[in-house]
């Protein structure tokens, strides 16, 4: 059982993104704006994420100065919030499934760019 625990839980990953796809795809028909589903989406995500960090990594963590915190800040906020919203605006207009084709894609696209840009270490494919 234990060498099928990497794909049981790729599966399972696997079925949240499509229900994340399908549920999206229907609040976006049905009048829900794609800002405030981002909202929701990152408010419901620091709820249950925050109580966990606090609990399991107060002893390692260590303190964080504000020049740190604006950089996590930042990060969250063009690094997330903007695909985010781009991904669901798109979404909005096009089908569930073309939004999973192009989540599934975003790793090729990120390889071709970091070879493209020659940005990437390629020593382990080579």
């Amino acid at each position: 059982m234990d060498a099928k625990k990497p794909y049981v839980v790729v599966i399972i990953i696997q079925v949240i993104y499509t229900g994340l796809f399908v549920i999206s795809k229907a609040a976006f028909n049905h009048g829900m704006n794609t800002f405030i589903f981002i909202f929701y989406r990152q408010a419901a995500a620091s709820v249950l994420l925050l109580p966990l960090a606090i609990i399991l990594e107060r002893r390692n963590a260590p303190p964080m100065s504000i020049r740190l915190f604006a950089k996590l800040f930042l990060y969250a906020l063009l690094g997330n919030t903007i695909s985010f919203n781009l991904y669901n605006m798109g979404l909005k207009f096009t089908s569930s499934t073309v939004a999973s084709a192009a989540a599934s894609s975003v790793p090729v696209l990120t390889f071709f760019f970091s070879v493209l840009l020659r940005d990437g270490i390629l020593s382990h494919f080579y």
